[in-house]
């Protein structure tokens, strides 16, 4: 019986795919799924084909540049047998080429250890916060009862799947325990949601598809709106092609100054709930 299904997106080109496998040890419970993409069609579109092979209990995603931390399956059976549909560990970050202590995943840290000790609040963050798909394990059946799939898209592939589990999910879990490695490249550039109009145009639709969900399901975040207010500030080009993509998606002026109201009276006022946008 497969206990664990373990899914990774790679490309030809990518050399510490390696590392990433061989820090999975070999056992019989254990699927490891690789998924080449050949035609450079996503990682989206690659976890969507791993989700269709993958015949575990629990699913986990792993990026084919990070790792598992040692001894990451015994955490894995502490909580085999958890009521909950989604079971959301620790993580640390490391430069990849040392493998000394990083900051890239610094504010998701410091917001875990700060919610650790509150059921409520660290239950709110991981369900509609933790957006990528590693240092967590999946209840597949809920995945496959509910539909849930990964966006094919340029970027942000990842937030909707996250979303759709968090709202889905009876019951989550959160371990403090270190079940993943987040690898940083030197000299690599940091994020930039603008690099070109047309991830631009992909990340404003994930995210007002996320927000759509968020609002059906009245949960208080708003991060298409604080990502309308980025293209905004940005400059010109941004600005114009987000108040297209508005246009012809039918969200009017008055929707977003609301929006963006609510967004920025509840970021300051912390109504409640954690600071997650």
């Amino acid at each position: 019986m497969i206990r664990y299904s373990i899914i990774v997106p790679w490309h030809s080109k990518d050399a510490l795919l390696e590392r990433a496998l061989s820090s999975v040890p070999s056992r019989e419970d254990v699927e490891v799924i690789p998924i080449e993409d050949v035609e450079r069609r996503g990682a989206g579109w690659a976890r969507n084909v791993g989700l269709d092979r993958a015949s575990g209990k629990w699913v986990l995603f792993m990026d084919s540049d990070d790792f598992f931390e040692d001894g990451f399956l015994d955490l894995l059976d502490r909580h085999f047998d958890d009521e909950a549909d989604v079971v959301y560990f620790g993580v640390r970050a490391v430069v990849s080429e040392t493998l000394e202590p990083s900051r890239r995943v610094a504010q998701k840290i410091g917001r875990l250890h700060k919610y650790a000790s509150d059921p409520a609040k660290i239950g709110f963050y991981c369900r509609y916060c933790f957006a990528e798909p590693w240092s967590k394990m999946v209840r597949r059946s809920m995945v496959v009862e509910k539909g849930i799939r990964f966006d094919e898209t340029s970027c942000a592939n990842d937030f909707y799947f996250s979303v759709q589990c968090g709202v889905h999910a009876r019951k989550v879990a959160y371990d403090p325990s270190v079940l993943y490695v987040v690898t940083e490249r030197i000299g690599s550039v940091s994020r930039n949601y603008f690099d070109t109009p047309q991830r631009q145009l992909d990340r404003l639709w994930v995210y007002w598809r996320v927000q759509l969900l968020l609002d059906k399901n009245r949960i208080p975040l708003y991060p298409f709106y604080g990502l309308w207010m980025m293209c905004r500030k940005k400059g010109a080009e941004e600005y114009r092609l987000a108040r297209e993509f508005c246009s012809q998606n039918g969200i009017g002026p008055l929707r977003i100054a609301w929006g963006c109201l609510r967004r920025i009276v509840r970021k300051h006022l912390k109504w409640g709930v954690p600071n997650c946008d």
